[in-house]
């Protein structure tokens, strides 16, 4: 349960991963764009390691509504939220009502373009992760404030995270000079698998301890890892989650499919519609958790300091933050046994329009629905794409979603036997020294290298 509960607190504090590359979905000279819509798919390539590596976060806090600058005199730079110099009205204003992260990393391994069948194929080698967390603004009210209240209702916390390599096959077809479809079959190997749920935590004073009633469940599946557990039992006799032995290999395996269109109305308008990972993982052995009934737990102690001087490291704060959540959700072992995870399935709807005075420009909009639960989010995206050259291009974007408002741009250097590109779809916010979004995590950086056959 603690690797779980890691999972949250490394979103919350060092967001770093990407989905599709929304930005590219207009640039002509992209060789990637069929991953967002198969019908996309008109370039015959060779990509490997560096064709097409996409990183980033969306979100809605960053580093600094949880890490703060430590009083005058301590022996570190930076403490928690939990410190008592941390204002608990300044820190829970700044949050939303619901604090939300979802991370991604996309790395092409392998790509081959190549025409046949009467239309254009890709063969593909994916590596995939992506994680999500969701935490009503409760939860971080009784960590702060704990005895402020005497009930606390900290339900619907969630969180999951999904790695897996993929093997594509995907083809193009022109059906007339105005429609042309795509599709292509995901073959899944999955890696790593976690999930937290929690459908009720309510938290109630009972002299100097709480009383905890639970409804909450979880999952882990690591590679062909071996699960541990600690020689402590919860108060129903079921072992304690310690840890887990890390081993090599699969875990899992699935399929998913991604389907799409577009129809070009005339030479200046073309619409466009695709639905992508329509699929599924089966995670065989994962370990199950659970917290349900009643417990006590005895509150957050000594988080943000030994002493007086704030003596522990800002990691370590961090650490103890984990082993006092993993005693608040008193998790018990629950056996081995198959879990099945949906992919987060993404529809997308487009237009575009090649202004008639001045081809060489394009303006494009772009709505955007993942379908994930809890997760799930919607964008709507305009762009604007400038070609002046066949081997140069530029796209800029602007978006508003359910992270709120942001912007994004690309660059392409397009040749036959050369493809450049970097863009991001959220420009860079200001970052730590490691390299983390200090106010809102919408980052991301999409860069690649590949060799085209065909323009």
């Amino acid at each position: 349960m603690k690797r779980i509960i890691t999972i949250i607190l490394a979103a919350l504090g060092i967001a770093a991963s990407a989905q599709e590359f929304n930005t590219s979905y207009y640039s002509h000279t992209s060789v990637f764009r069929h991953q967002m819509n198969p019908a996309l798919l008109d370039s015959g390539h060779i990509a490997f390691l560096i064709g097409n590596i996409n990183v980033g976060a969306t979100g809605n806090v960053g580093l600094k509504n949880f890490v703060f600058d430590a009083p005058a005199g301590s022996a570190y730079k930076k403490t928690t939220f939990m410190h008592p110099s941390v204002s608990a009205g300044k820190f829970l204003g700044d949050l939303p009502s619901t604090v939300r992260l979802d991370n991604y990393i996309n790395i092409n391994v392998l790509s081959v373009g190549f025409r046949a069948f009467g239309g254009n194929n890709v063969i593909e080698v994916n590596a995939r992760s992506e994680s999500h967390v969701s935490v009503p603004d409760e939860v971080f009210g009784f960590m702060k404030e704990t005895g402020k209240k005497e009930h606390y209702d900290l339900k619907d916390i969630a969180a999951r995270s999904v790695n897996y390599a993929e093997l594509a096959l995907g083809h193009s077809h022109k059906i007339d000079s105005k429609w042309t479809v795509g599709g292509k079959i995901k073959f899944l190997f999955g890696l790593a698998y976690a999930n937290l749920d929690v459908n009720k935590l309510d938290v109630t004073m009972n002299g100097s301890n709480w009383i905890v009633d639970a409804d909450a469940k979880g999952s882990l599946a690591v590679m062909k890892s071996k699960y541990n557990f600690k020689d402590e039992y919860t108060t129903d006799g079921r072992r304690r989650f310690k840890d887990l032995d890390v081993k090599g290999g699969l875990t899992g395996f699935g399929m998913a499919f991604d389907m799409g269109a577009t129809y070009k109305l005339d030479d200046d308008w073309t619409f466009s519609a695709a639905l992508t990972d329509l699929g599924f993982i089966n995670w065989s052995k994962a370990q199950k958790i659970s917290s349900h009934g009643r417990y006590d737990f005895d509150g957050f102690t000594d988080i943000y300091a030994g002493g007086s001087d704030n003596s522990k490291k800002l990691g370590t704060q961090f650490e103890d933050l984990g082993d006092d959540l993993e005693n608040l959700f008193s998790p018990g072992d629950d056996g081995t046994g198959s879990v099945s995870q949906g992919l987060a399935a993404t529809l997308r709807l487009g237009a575009e329009y090649n202004l008639p005075v001045y081809r060489p420009l394009s303006f494009g909009f772009l709505f955007t629905q993942r379908f994930f639960g809890t997760f799930s989010y919607t964008q709507a995206m305009l762009s604007a794409g400038f070609r002046p050259a066949s081997w140069f291009e530029l796209n800029l974007n602007t978006a508003l979603g359910s992270t709120g408002l942001t912007a994004g741009g690309l660059m392409t250097l397009h040749a036959k036997g050369f493809n450049f590109f970097v863009g991001c779809d959220y420009f860079m916010p200001k970052l730590s020294k490691q390299f983390v979004p200090l106010s809102k995590a919408n980052a991301n950086l999409n860069v690649g290298f590949n060799f085209p056959f065909y323009l």
